[in-house]
């Protein structure tokens, strides 16, 4: 089941150009990038044919996040190079600041994954979290000395998400929501971390050519987390879509570093991701948006699904 994020608000007319102005860049041509959802982004062809891509998060935190995050993994990880960055002084959302980057090679995964491919993705996941972080949380500002418990971090973002659907979403069905949770959350093992987590770990994400992979994309979402929270993308949209693929993709990762225990954590960490993207597309007041809908259905299929075990 894929589940991909609606599409990025559309931009101020001028926002590009100003970006465009600020960096210098002149004379160029514009090239939109696919699976750009919620921030702006651009490939820049250069007058000598060079490329670059601009990117202009939603936020200032964003912003903040995916230059932290490529600062701290260059070189060790084939993820964009910063070429230059503007970060203003206030958070506004329509004007979070900007970035160049690096162009990678390759083109983001939309064929069904492989289970040679899937391999391969385990093998990039496990480098990534091999880069460790002294807390969890932001990485770009101090450690909140609140946030230094992962499951209380967890408990806290889903409690906020979960006032966010209040009114929106059926009650009855969040109520459902919140009694599995709380059931989930009974068996919780110890935290895999602090270390770098993507948080948005996906094929939408991941270029590759030829079958190899070429790079990591946006990190807009990065911080420092517990490693089974980045399985619960690529267990929906890959392991879910493929026979063969969860098995391969674990041995890739295993080849760098133990798996977490995610027989204990995924299906809490999948209704918590869901809740959050019903969440994210209220508060941008799209609910008619596909994403929603397809949020919506994993919340739905968790809670039949616990209800069909309970039932035997």
């Amino acid at each position: 089941m894929a589940v991909s994020p609606v599409s990025a608000p559309s931009p101020d007319p001028d926002l590009v150009t100003r970006m465009l102005r600020h960096f210098g860049l002149r004379d160029v041509r514009l090239e939109s990038v696919p699976e750009s959802y919620s921030s702006t982004v651009r490939r820049i062809v250069l007058p000598d044919g060079g490329r670059l891509i601009l990117k202009i998060p939603y936020s200032r935190q964003k912003l903040l996040r995916e230059l932290t995050a490529l600062r701290a993994l260059q070189p060790s990880l084939p993820v964009p190079l910063v070429v230059d960055a503007w970060v203003p002084e206030d958070d506004d959302h329509q004007n979070g600041g900007a970035m160049l980057l690096s162009h990678m090679p390759g083109a983001v995964i939309e064929d069904p994954v492989t289970p040679d491919l899937a391999r391969k993705l385990g093998v990039l996941l496990g480098l990534l979290h091999t880069h460790r972080l002294p807390w969890y949380g932001e990485a770009f500002e101090p450690a909140d000395p609140a946030a230094q418990n992962w499951w209380e971090v967890v408990h806290r973002r889903f409690e906020d998400w979960l006032r966010f659907c209040e009114g929106v979403v059926a009650e009855s069905l969040l109520r459902r929501a919140v009694a599995a949770y709380e059931s989930l959350c009974a068996d919780l093992p110890e935290p895999d971390g602090p270390c770098w987590v993507h948080a948005d770990f996906r094929p939408g994400n991941i270029l590759v050519s030829d079958a190899h992979v070429t790079g990591l994309i946006d990190f807009e979402s990065a911080r420092g987390g517990s490693a089974d929270y980045d399985f619960v993308k690529i267990s929906l949209e890959v392991w879910d879509a493929v026979p063969g693929t969860q098995e391969a993709f674990l041995s890739g990762y295993d080849s760098v570093r133990p798996h977490p225990e995610i027989r204990r954590t995924l299906t809490l960490y999948q209704l918590h991701n869901a809740v959050g993207g019903l969440a994210w597309c209220v508060r941008r007041t799209d609910t008619r948006d596909p994403f929603y809908a397809e949020n919506l259905a994993v919340v739905e299929r968790i809670l039949a699904l616990r209800g069909r075990n309970r039932a035997h």
